[in-house]
């Protein structure tokens, strides 16, 4: 079995209370900063729990806006400043600022942050597995209709998309594929997202969409343990 958790955004009680009911393997489908109490306790306990190969985490649009709006000079990202202001104003960058004990400056959040920083950066933009004969392909906002190989193929070189002048990338970004899948995804596989903040989980054989939460007050925060198609809240378990 493998649990898919939604968007986290710094609500640690939520993440707990996901994690203490999840099953199997667990997948993050990114959005770990921003907007909530306790970005830093969100992050680091979700790097205990790769370290202990018992996680892995996706990059989230929240990462991609932090990461390339701060840069990371480890890594030749360069600092974006107009993204910065947007992220810092209207993405919940705020949280993660206040959070890290920082200052609403580049230089002041990267070091704020250290090694979370860089591991952030270093998130993969898409995971696959299989799990006997299903097979399953987790993207932060999911795959367009394009074929499916083009599309791994650029998500697994994803250097493009930190250059100073690229564009926000749409597998990160895109709210309207929900339930899209590429023209030739096969039969056995699903495409496993988060970053659109549904009422409830989203779940066909072959979509599967787990944020509920959106990093805002009052919602709640979603898993889906999968083949089962299972859904664990941070409130409860709702078969």
């Amino acid at each position: 079995m493998i649990t898919f958790i939604g968007d986290v955004h710094g609500y640690i009680d939520r993440l707990d209370s996901v994690l203490h009911q999840s099953r199997g393997d667990v997948v993050f489908v990114g959005d770990l900063v921003d907007r909530g109490p306790d970005v830093r306790a969100a992050v680091q306990r979700v790097r205990e729990l790769e370290a202990a190969g018992q996680a892995r985490c996706l990059m989230g649009n929240h990462e991609y806006a932090l990461v390339r709006s701060v840069g990371v000079p480890e890594l030749d990202i360069p600092p974006c400043p107009p993204l910065f202001e947007s992220w810092f104003l209207f993405y919940g960058g705020d949280a993660t600022v206040a959070s890290y004990g920082a200052i609403p400056e580049p230089a002041s959040i990267r070091a704020a942050m250290g090694d979370d920083l860089l591991w952030l950066a270093q998130r993969p933009w898409v995971l696959q597995g299989r799990l006997d004969a299903r097979r399953w392909i987790a993207v932060h906002a999911g795959l367009s209709p394009e074929p499916l190989a083009q599309q791994l193929e650029a998500l697994e070189h994803p250097e493009q998309w930190w250059r100073a002048d690229a564009d926000l990338p749409m597998e990160l970004y895109c709210k309207e594929w929900v339930d899209t899948v590429p023209c030739d995804l096969p039969d056995d596989c699903c495409v496993i997202s988060g970053h659109v903040p549904l009422e409830e989980c989203y779940i066909t054989p072959e979509r599967i969409v787990c944020d509920t939460s959106g990093g805002l007050h009052g919602r709640v925060l979603s898993a889906v343990v999968w083949p089962e198609e299972l859904v664990i809240v941070s409130d409860g378990l709702r078969g």
